[in-house]
């Protein structure tokens, strides 16, 4: 509610500017046009400017010159109105009350000014109407008349319109038709509804309805003398009735617009007084649209880092909406507080190649779950939630204090990542604050936005200290301490982008040491390259390694090729070993990505059985591309594997004891002898049971699904629909004890496979 009352009141201020301005340099002059632009302009940059936010950057450390000292006028308000409407202390005296008021008069206007278009157009319906070109004219008596209202006249049958004083006076409210002076009232009236407490903005209203008449006189009155107007006047004096929309000809001042007419009659043009508006609207925009902010000290680094690309950081304000997070003695919400510092980060932020994204930008109910959804859509190199912390009050205030960062729980291919922005986080929040020692994982009960199987980027969680301790709170809520840790956050960012740069595959704390220290001292970047020539580590253009269970390594490399090889071949080419054994995966996400063998959809356990020596050649295919290729399924991403062509016996595709089972091959699996041989075998397997297959009276098709090895064996006979059935059964028997099938072919060889045969029993009706 503050933040409404305080831009109402820089509308005020700046309408008033602006109303003074005219009536100074401006007022009763004949160039109406102009008078009417001005004030229909002067309306628009009243609502409009104060909501425009440009920010200025200037350092604390040089002197402010007097333009920067008045426009820290204006900034230091708005920064005043921001930080106490985000920590909520701050609350007006009856203020739902006067905010009750002050819509019950908005409502008020809105029904007179739907009253006053309903008589309109009841006064239109119930009265001759005559059309003249494109004008409507109504002939009515009523009261007001004559006046228009768009392409409406509404003509007082009592005065003759082809008199001389009528002809004048149509002409005038033609004017007023063909202006469209109509909708500068309508436009200023609905304005009023809403900002009704403008007195400035009654008084342009007031003029604007002055300068309407003034235009439409100086066309009526275009070869006459001010006696033939006032003669005019005075031929159709009726009792007056206001319309506030309409143009009415006998509704303005008499002696103004006499006295406007007689100054058209020797007109003295003035230049200077409309000049004079351009650098009155310059001073305007500056006062109410830009806002100086002072550069931090070392926020100059969160500019310095120069990247090759562009990245992505999500920040995420924790908690919002009916999900207020912590809340302290005081009434503080930790919704609040993440909220004011996620945007402090975003408009801080002067890096141009770092991109930083608000999950949430005002106080909404934001899920966690959604959260989640919404960050992976953006494919962030960096996810950072801002939460502020809190203990049982029976401990203490005193009882924990600090930062803290937490990282997921899980080990995934970002762990490492996230352990680096988190140290370079830590780093820099410690020059301004107490941060804990050590990087935190929450064992047991995880965190949704940090252990969420759909993430797919580092992540790290920021308790920005404690609610429950009175020196935490104090220093988080204040506006000034917010920039600091903003700015902190900024520099971290930038060193992790750059750090990610130098090294974008560091797995070993080797490298992620030399990482953090390449970014803190530029001058140490030589040393640690030094250093790694004497150890193994991961060349740059490889983006993972995993071992397999059968201890292979799986090689990824930056431009997504892949290739399976042993630990000795890895030794010499001086790639590291990750330190803990892992599945071949994309993303983090192994458990849902598809493997193709050839062609053919393999389980993940059959991965691990391939030799490495018979593969040619390892595809990863990722996020729209794969999901073309192979379906929805594929949106987590597909790794596609070609062996050689030309495998010898022995080290034939399907290696340890011929383990693989393939889901789909090129030939598949054929009972010996053709279709021919099996309807008579399956026709004789039945025959036997048709009469009480006829009592259990089901029929349909019973799908039965086995698998058939390199040696025409089946086992695994089982069928997958009319389970249960009679006839299910004798089909299924029929298969296990028949004689053996001719194995399935792939890539010109023998492999174990599985095989759907349906079989259909329909009972003919007598």
């Amino acid at each position: 509610m503050i933040a409404v009352v305080y831009y109402i009141l820089k509308v005020v201020v700046c309408s008033g500017i602006l109303y003074g301005y005219y009536r100074l340099a401006l007022h009763n002059k004949i160039f109406h046009r102009w008078n009417r632009f001005y004030l229909l302009s002067a309306v628009v940059i009243s609502l409009s400017f104060p909501l425009i936010k440009i920010n200025i950057w200037h350092n604390p450390a040089e002197d402010d010159g007097q333009i920067i000292r008045l426009l820290n006028v204006v900034s230091t308000g708005d920064e005043y109105v921001y930080e106490v409407s985000s920590s909520g202390n701050f609350h007006l005296s009856g203020e739902q009350g006067a905010g009750v008021v002050y819509m019950m008069v908005s409502f008020a206007l809105m029904i007179t000014l739907f009253h006053a278009l309903m008589k309109l157009s009841r006064l239109a319906r119930n009265n001759p109407l005559q059309r003249i070109h494109q004008i409507h004219v109504v002939q009515t008596e009523a009261k007001g008349t004559p006046f228009s209202f768009f392409r409406y006249i509404f003509w007082n049958r009592n005065i003759d319109m082809h008199s001389a004083a009528g002809k004048k006076i149509f002409t005038h409210e033609m004017v007023h038709v063909t202006e469209r002076h109509s909708a500068d009232r309508l436009f200023i009236n609905i304005v009023l509804i809403f900002f009704w407490c403008n007195p400035f903005f009654w008084l342009m209203r007031r003029e604007m309805n002055m300068i309407h008449e003034f235009i439409a006189d100086s066309k009526a009155i275009e070869d006459s003398d001010t006696a033939a107007f006032a003669a005019m006047v005075l031929h159709a004096a009726y009792p007056q009735q206001a319309f506030g929309l309409t143009s009415s000809f006998f509704s303005s001042s008499i002696k103004r617009r006499l006295r406007m007419l007689a100054q058209m009659q020797n007109p003295r043009i003035s230049y200077i007084g409309r000049i004079l508006a351009l650098p009155l609207l310059a001073f305007i925009f500056a006062a109410f649209s830009i806002k100086t902010k002072q550069l931090l000290p070392g926020s100059n680094e969160a500019a310095s880092p120069s990247l090759e690309k562009t990245i992505t950081v999500v920040i995420d304000a924790g908690h919002g909406g009916n999900d207020g997070g912590a809340i302290s003695a005081g009434g503080i919400r930790e919704k609040d507080i993440t909220l004011s510092l996620s945007k402090k980060i975003k408009a801080l932020n002067s890096n141009t190649d770092v991109k930083i994204i608000l999950t949430r930008d005002k106080d909404i109910t934001q899920p966690v779950h959604d959260k989640v959804d919404f960050t992976v859509q953006q494919k962030p190199d960096l996810f950072i939630s801002l939460h502020v912390a809190s203990v049982n009050p029976n401990e203490g205030d005193k009882a924990k204090s600090g930062f803290e960062i937490y990282l997921s729980k899980n080990q995934t291919a970002h762990t490492k990542q996230a352990q680096l922005a988190g140290s370079l986080v830590a780093a820099e929040i410690e020059k301004n604050y107490g941060v804990a020692p050590q990087i935190k994982q929450r064992t047991g009960k995880g965190i949704w936005v940090l252990d969420a199987p759909a993430i797919n980027y580092p992540a790290l969680l920021i308790e920005c200290g404690y609610m429950s301790n009175r020196n935490d709170l104090a220093f988080i809520t204040d506006g000034k301490n917010q920039e600091k840790i903003a700015s902190d956050i900024l520099n971290a960012i930038g060193k992790f982008a750059k750090a990610k740069e130098d090294n974008p595959a560091a797995e070993s704390e080797n490298s992620l040491n030399a990482g953090i220290a390449s970014v803190q001292n530029e001058d140490s970047k030589i040393k640690r390259r030094e250093a790694l020539k004497t150890t193994d580590t991961i060349p740059r253009k490889i983006k993972s390694v995993d071992i397999t269970a059968d201890d292979q390594l799986i090689i990824i490399y930056t431009d997504d090729k892949a290739e399976k090889i042993t630990k000795t071949e890895a030794k010499k080419r001086g790639i590291v070993l990750p330190p803990v054994k892992s599945t071949i995966g994309l993303r983090g996400v192994s458990d849902s990505v598809l493997y193709f063998l050839d062609g053919v959809e393999i389980a993940k356990s059959d991965m691990e059985k391939i030799n490495p020596q018979d593969i040619e050649s390892i595809n990863v295919i990722k996020d729209e591309s794969a999901v073309n290729k192979y379906g929805k399924k594929a949106k987590h991403g597909v790794i596609e594997i070609t062996t050689k062509k030309t495998v010898v016996v022995g080290k034939q595709v399907v290696t340890a004891g011929n383990d693989i089972v393939f889901h789909k091959v090129e030939t598949e699996a054929k009972f010996p002898g053709g279709q021919a041989a099996w309807q008579k075998f399956i026709s004789a397997s039945i025959k036997h049971v048709l009469d009480s297959l006829q009592i259990e009276n089901k029929s349909g098709t019973c799908v039965v699904q086995f698998i058939v090895d390199t040696e025409g064996n089946l086992s695994r006979v089982e069928p997958l629909t009319m389970q249960g059935t009679l006839f299910a059964r004798t089909v299924t028997d029929a298969i296990k004890n028949g004689p053996k099938w001719i194995p399935a072919m792939q890539n010109g060889h023998k492999v174990t496979a599985y095989r759907r045969q349906p079989v259909t029993f329909q009972i003919e009706e007598q």
